[in-house]
């Protein structure tokens, strides 16, 4: 299967779109279901979901018609080139590419963006599509209507995470601006940033803040991490020395499935193949990873 092409921004189908029938047809709908799409009070419905970290989420899920164009908007949206700092959400960039690029770092610092989609505003997502992408103020109001949910982007939205960036595409660059200058090298994955370099200065990081607090963002102070010369975890991976690794947990996981796999059921057997096929896939992608390491690693 041929890969999409990547476009700039400004050749983006958004780009200076001035007419609503125009995005009615980009999103394959007719005008009608477009209105429909925007305003209806039933378009989305909430459930609370356990975070792995403790606590409860708050998911905004959008019913099955505009989840479709919320997939379409996503789709044309993330095939703006991205930068190379940015992994998460980018095709063909994963959790392990993320890590990796900081292999060979002395220095890492890890931040955690608190809320993030909660705090990622209306009014940002109005300005990407009125300044950035040119487009009329009608289209801008429809299309704000689409794609947020009570103020903010939603969580469950499937064109949350573009928007998340792109509305945000000032704050990112200004961050990684700041990080370049005290030569050092950023990494993004959604809400998850890491810092590296010879040393990560405490000026550069508190910088950093500065920039996510003047948009409307804080750090998460309980995941703030800071290391220097010693294994350190990314986007749960392990960064040890000058390769990536797979997490301890990881091998006591499948050693599990493993034991549970021998007293199973069929059905239970089922469940628990499929479990470790993709916890081993999991650690081959890892490994992988390596191929980042520079020839005299």
């Amino acid at each position: 299967m041929a890969s999409i092409k990547a476009y700039a921004l400004r050749d983006s189908p958004f780009f200076r779109l001035k007419s609503k029938s125009k995005l009615a047809d980009i999103l394959f709908v007719s005008a009608e279901k477009l209105e429909r799409l925007a305003n209806d009070p039933n378009r989305y419905y909430k459930f609370k979901k356990p975070k792995k970290t403790g606590g409860e989420r708050e998911i905004c899920a959008p019913n099955p018609a505009l989840k479709a164009a919320q997939k379409r908007i996503s789709q044309l949206l993330s095939r703006i080139a991205p930068p190379d700092y940015l992994f998460a959400p980018v095709s063909g960039r994963s959790y392990v590419d993320n890590a990796a690029v900081h292999v060979e770092a002395k220095s890492l610092h890890l931040l955690d963006i608190d809320s993030f989609f909660p705090n990622c505003r209306v009014e940002k997502v109005a300005w990407l599509f009125a300044k950035k992408l040119e487009c009329s103020p009608d289209v801008t109001a429809i299309l704000c209507k689409i794609v947020t949910y009570e103020g903010c982007l939603p969580q469950g939205s499937p064109c949350s995470p573009i928007l998340a960036y792109l509305s945000y595409i000032d704050m990112w660059s200004e961050i990684d601006a700041c990080v370049q200058a005290a030569s050092c090298k950023l990494s993004v994955y959604a809400d998850d940033l890491t810092i590296s370099g010879d040393l990560v200065r405490g000026e550069t990081v508190w910088a950093v803040k500065k920039i996510l607090y003047r948009h409307g963002h804080q750090y998460a102070v309980d995941k703030e991490r800071s290391c220097r010369g010693r294994p350190a975890e990314i986007t749960g991976v392990i960064l040890h020395r000058n390769e990536v690794r797979v997490p301890n947990r990881q091998y006591h996981r499948i050693y599990e499935i493993r034991g549970r796999l021998r007293a199973a059921s069929t059905d239970e057997a089922t469940t628990l193949r499929r479990q470790l096929s993709g916890r081993l896939a999991q650690m081959a992608q890892v490994r992988a990873g390596n191929r980042h390491k520079s020839p005299q690693a």
